[in-house]
């Protein structure tokens, strides 16, 4: 993924994502939906996306996030800062090791 740089955004303050998750979350929807950056409070829906990308940007954010997601949790939680605070709520992702053939 693409690091945003959000020290040259221009999001102003309080909509800047403040936490490594709402970072995280930021760029995937950033890079699903094609944009330069994406605020906190923005809605996925708003800014372009639908049903499509959001299965995209679910199945990502579970690799990036190490989350069980399921694909309805942008609309449920369409913002990146209600997405954020929803994590706590979803199971983690188990690691599995490699497979070993026998």
């Amino acid at each position: 993924m693409n690091e945003i740089s959000y020290a040259q955004s221009s999001l102003v303050e309080e909509d800047r994502p403040s936490t490594t998750t709402e970072r995280a979350i930021a760029e995937v929807w950033a890079e699903v939906l094609n944009l330069d950056e994406v605020g906190r409070h923005d809605n996925f829906f708003d800014l372009g996306g639908h049903s499509v990308l959001a299965t995209q940007a679910v199945a990502r954010l579970c690799i990036a996030l190490d989350r069980q997601l399921p694909e309805r949790a942008l609309f449920d939680w369409p913002t990146v800062a209600t997405l954020a605070s929803a994590l706590p709520g979803y199971p983690v992702v188990e690691q599995i090791g490699p497979i070993r053939r026998r």
